[in-house]
């Protein structure tokens, strides 16, 4: 059985909301099928071995990363999400006591237009993250974050 994450980066970026008491990171694509397709493998996740993790860079950006624990899946496929570039300034300012406080829940979204927020649309349930954390990209060298590393590494060695 292969522990190997297939990541999925095609999303536009984040949306930050807040439902039930609770921050709402929504990964927002612009491919319905793609979305419509992540949504129904992530709606499988076990509550229980979901994670996410947020890279800080020193240069002012930061990546996501979200995915089921592989070794304990029952799924055969392993998907992830991983997405960088982001700018620290802004919404995740905003986003970050809330996730320090309180691990968020992940929701797939689609949208026609990335510049409209009427065309976005919920295309997966509230996804509960058992395990959140903020970490520094200093700390991808440790083997607690072997899955976020591997993300992060074939993401740079395809720039």
């Amino acid at each position: 059985m292969s522990f190997e994450i297939d990541w999925h980066e095609n999303f536009y970026g984040i949306s930050w909301a807040y439902e039930k008491d609770r921050l709402v990171v929504s990964t927002v694509f612009e491919d319905k099928k793609e979305a419509t397709t992540i949504a129904q493998e992530i709606e499988e996740w076990s509550d229980k071995f979901t994670r996410l993790t947020i890279i800080e860079k020193e240069n002012g950006e930061f990546s996501i990363c979200c995915y089921e624990d592989p070794q304990i899946s029952k799924s055969s496929e392993h998907i992830g999400l991983f997405r960088t570039g982001m700018i620290q300034s802004g919404g995740y300012e905003q986003a970050k006591p809330m996730i320090e406080e309180k691990p968020p829940l992940l929701q797939i979204a689609y949208a026609a237009d990335v510049r409209d927020m009427t065309t976005y649309e919920q295309i997966s349930r509230l996804v509960p993250m058992r395990k959140c954390r903020i970490i520094s990209q200093k700390d991808l060298k440790k083997q607690e974050y072997y899955f976020e590393r591997t993300a992060h590494n074939k993401k740079n060695n395809e720039t």
